[in-house]
């Protein structure tokens, strides 16, 4: 990087971190959270396309750890790609749009997650019975995502609106689907990630 641009990327970096009136004091007579945040500083300071985080919250207090949530958001609105590593998975929850579980050096699951982020709500369809023709039909409505059938419950990542939730709602009523009850699912990170742990763990291990 050129002489010339240091100073205004260093002071960029601060002020996203709200570091700017720290920047005449030396790393060592920072708190950990402020030490923390500077780290986070030196990373992005070089605006990079893809970033490794790992546990960028450790130290931080609750108001840092919201600021630190929105900083990551805007990054990732600017074009940033973004890993983040944490055993602390409520805190991912603002702002992860994937998931990825890794046990014993293996991926043992992904998946795309409905939140904040991302175009999609996960719904639940509780069925008075099996239907065997509900995945196919969920598999051809333009609003869903992305859909799985397991005997009287459908999950499904759905990108529409309440219109278009009612206008599903009703296609399945009329198409015969013994629908029961429809709602939005929300599942937390840790609950997924314990469910998928122990499922690899009883012996379900992939291929």
């Amino acid at each position: 990087m050129s002489g010339d641009k240091v100073r205004t990327v260093v002071e960029a970096a601060a002020e996203r971190l709200n570091l700017t009136d720290r920047l005449r004091e030396k790393s060592g007579a920072l708190s950990r959270g402020l030490r923390q945040r500077l780290a986070i500083a030196q990373a992005i300071v070089h605006e990079p396309e893809f970033l490794v985080l790992d546990e960028p919250a450790s130290g931080l207090d609750p108001e840092a750890r919201q600021s630190l949530s929105m900083l990551l958001i805007g990054l990732r609105d600017a074009g940033m790609t973004l890993l983040v590593s944490s055993h602390i998975l409520a805190e991912l929850e603002g702002y992860c749009t994937d998931m990825l579980i890794m046990r014993e050096g293996r991926i043992i699951d992904s998946r795309k997650l409905a939140g904040e982020l991302t175009d999609a709500r996960r719904l639940r369809i509780d069925l008075a019975a099996p239907s065997a023709d509900l995945l196919a039909l969920l598999e051809n409505t333009a609003s869903v995502a992305q859909a799985a059938v397991n005997d009287d419950v459908a999950t499904l990542l759905f990108t529409g609106d309440a219109a278009a939730q009612h206008k599903l709602l009703r296609q399945l009523v009329e198409a015969g689907i013994p629908v029961a009850g429809l709602r939005e699912d929300r599942i937390a990170l840790q609950d997924a990630y314990i469910a998928q742990i122990h499922e690899y763990d009883s012996g379900k291990k992939p291929a």
